[in-house]
This record gives structure tokens, C-alpha cells and sequence, in this order.
């Protein structure tokens, strides 16, 4: 008889229908099914501890976290954030002096590093794009007010991504030469590639350039990891630089084209939350950690709205009516909170309590959208928006 583990082969089919297709099912009571997937995750850990290991996982979750941002970068449009720099240069500054008072504050507090605080305050403060981009038709929030939080987002999280390179590396400076170098040296590989790819392959294989995009940014994303830094940072430039080749990338219809990488991404997405659900452990959720998680969360949600809302109030007219869903759709920052989580955890400095107060924060801030936009959709007679 050959040696066939039935009883692995069953938990995996499992585990694929509860995370591809539970959290679609509990969508309807407007939970975000990233939340669902990273909830799955923490439950099976405590029945099978062994599949934190697991390394089919842990490549899924790659593949899902790299693809996210690739998207993310094919979205940044510099062309759009230059003409609207003065505005941009305005609010990035006024968040960045706010990042890092909170970073000096949660230093100062809980007796840190500051390099590790400014981390923490990255997690709290940004907004995480490619979970809100993917979702933002479904919130019903108007074309001009899709077109701000798009470039809010983006910006946001373009800065974020760059600062916590630097955060990263900071306290190596050896390590931030070889990693500059990379990238560098990334950034003037990229062109090459896509006109080779471009030139020798596209026109003889048609539709491969999504399979090409995502297999790019996954190589990038690893190597930016084992560079210090995290997947998203090579995905994200991966995405950037692809995004000057949108003529050769799309030229099936950019419309179409996003649509496939969209539904790629999200096939694959929920299994980074369920991986990072797996590495969470359920009797470090402690009391402690849920009072500060809230404490966090009635200061930092007000004082975000309050920081959105204020520069709508000043520097943006056209957008005045109904300015709550701009403020609303900018909050989740439920992506880049479990990505500064887990770099935390894995750096090993600051302690489990803070790290599970930064989780718990992320999960509710990610879940008020939803529900909020949701209530107020359904008064105005809106379709019900759709949670990733």
C-alpha cells in the first residue's frame, strides 16, 4: 500500500474552503474578510501549532502580500500627484510632524527605542492603499471623492513604505549601504526587464503579463526581505517602475488588466491574513493588550479624521459634501498594521503586549468603514459596499 497521509491531505482541503470561501459568506454581516481569514488562522493554531511551519502557507502568504502591492504601485500616478503637490506636500508634512510626535510619545511612554517607537507609529498612522483601493467602488462614495482618498492613500502609503526602509535600516549603516545599493541597482534592472519581456515575449505568449508581473514582484519582494527591508518594499517598487510600461501592460484594456491582477491578489490575499493569524498565539491577547488596543484606538481614530478633516477644510473645496466618507474610507489600516506587527515581533524589542495592542487597534479601525459607510449607504438608498 502507498504511504498516502489521507488525514493531511483532508486538513489542507479544509483549510483552503474555510479560507477562500468562509470569510466571503460572513461579508454579508460586514466583516471584512481579511479579519475572517486572520481569525480562521488563530483558531487552527491552537488545535495544529505545527502549522506555523507550514511553508506552503508561508509562500501563499508571500504571494499575497507582493501582489497586494504590486497593485498598489501599478496605482501611483505621478503625473496625478504632481498636479496636486502643493496640496499633497501640505498634508504629508503636517502627517509626518504628527508621526513623529507619536513615535516620542509612545518612546517616552513605554521607555523605547525611538527607532522601534517610529515603527509602532507607522503600524497606527497609515492607511493601508491596496486594501482601500480594491474596495473603493463598492463604498459608493462619489467619483470625486474617490479620486482624494486614492491620492491621499497612495501618498501616504508611498512615504510610509519609503520611511520605514529607512526605520529599518537605521541602526545599521552598513546594512542601509547594501540595501540602497539593491534598490538602486533594482530600479535600473526593472526598465530592462519589462523591454525584454516586452520585445521577446509578450507578443508570443498573450496574457502573460500578469503571471510576469506577479512572478517579478514576488522575486523583488524576497530579495528586498533577505536586503532587511520587508516584501512589500520590492513589490511595491516592482509595481512602481511597471507602471511606466501601462501602454505594453495593458494594452488588452487597463480596465481588464487590473481586473485580473485585482482577482489574482485576492485569491491569494486571504492567506497572509491566515498565515499571520497563525503566528499570532491566543493567550498572549491579554487583558492588557485589549485596554491598550482600545485606549489606542479613542485617540488615534479621532485625531486621524481630525488630520484628514482639517486639510479637506482648507485646501479642499470641491470635496467639502459629505467629507466623513473621505475621512471614513482613509482608516483601515489593517495591511500595513499586521506588516509592522510582524516585523516587531520578529525584531524581538518591543514588548508582546504592544504588539498585540497594535493587532487589536488594526482589527477595529479596519472594521468601523465598513459598517459606518455601510449604515449610511443603506439610508441613502446605496448599494451595500463589499469588504476585502
Amino acid at each position: 500500500m502507498p504511504d498516502i497521509s489521507i488525514t493531511h491531505d483532508l486538513e489542507y482541503l479544509a483549510i483552503f474552503s474555510l479560507v477562500l470561501i468562509f470569510p466571503k459568506v460572513l461579508m454579508r454581516f460586514k466583516i471584512p474578510s481579511g479579519i475572517t481569514a486572520l481569525l480562521i488562522g488563530i483558531a487552527i493554531a491552537v488545535f495544529d501549532p505545527e502549522l506555523k511551519a507550514d511553508k506552503l502557507f508561508r509562500f501563499l502568504s508571500q504571494i499575497g502580500i507582493t501582489s497586494l502591492f504590486l497593485f498598489a504601485g501599478l496605482e501611483v500616478d505621478f503625473d496625478e500627484l504632481k498636479e496636486d503637490k502643493v496640496y499633497l506636500t501640505k498634508y504629508l508634512t503636517k502627517s509626518l510632524i504628527i508621526l513623529i510626535a507619536i513615535a516620542y510619545g509612545i518612546s517616552s511612554y513605554f521607555k523605547l527605542p525611538f527607532q522601534e517607537s517610529f515603527i509602532y507609529s507607522l503600524g497606527i498612522f497609515t492607511p493601508s492603499a491596496g486594501f482601500i483601493l480594491t474596495s473603493l467602488h463598492s463604498l459608493n462614495i462619489g467619483t470625486d471623492h474617490e479620486y482624494w482618498v486614492k491620492s491621499k492613500a497612495i501618498s501616504k502609503e508611498l512615504i510610509a513604505i519609503v520611511l520605514l526602509f529607512f526605520a529599518l535600516q537605521g541602526g545599521d549603516l552598513k546594512s542601509l549601504a547594501i540595501s540602497s545599493v539593491f534598490f538602486v541597482v533594482l530600479f535600473l534592472l526593472l526598465p530592462v526587464l519589462f523591454r525584454l519581456f516586452f520585445k521577446f515575449v509578450s507578443p508570443y505568449a498573450p496574457n502573460s503579463e500578469v503571471p510576469f508581473l506577479v512572478v517579478l514582484s514576488l522575486i523583488a519582494g524576497v530579495l528586498s526581505k533577505e536586503m532587511g527591508a520587508y516584501y512589500l518594499v520590492g513589490a511595491f517598487v516592482v509595481g512602481i517602475v511597471g507602471g511606466q510600461f501601462k501602454k505594453q501592460i495593458f494594452k488588452e484594456g487597463e480596465e481588464n488588466m487590473l481586473h485580473s491582477l485585482s482577482s489574482f491578489f485576492k485569491t491569494f490575499l486571504p492567506f497572509y491574513f491566515f498565515y499571520a493569524g497563525l503566528n499570532i498565539f491566543f493567550n498572549e491577547i491579554t487583558l492588557e493588550a485589549l485596554k491598550i488596543g482600545s485606549i489606542m484606538l479613542v485617540i488615534f481614530i479621532p485625531l486621524r479624521l481630525l488630520v484628514i478633516g482639517s486639510s479637506m477644510k482648507f485646501f479642499m473645496d470641491e470635496v467639502k459634501k459629505n467629507p466623513y466618507k473621505i475621512s471614513l474610507s482613509l482608516m483601515p489600516t489593517l495591511i500595513f498594521g499586521l506588516v509592522i506587527a510582524g516585523i516587531l515581533k520578529e525584531r524581538g524589542i518591543i514588548p508582546s503586549v504592544l504588539v498585540y495592542s497594535l493587532l487589536i487597534y488594526t482589527l477595529l479601525n479596519s472594521i468601523i468603514p465598513s459598517l459606518v459607510l455601510t449604515a449610511a449607504g443603506s439610508k441613502d438608498n446605496e448599494s451595500e459596499p463589499e469588504a476585502i
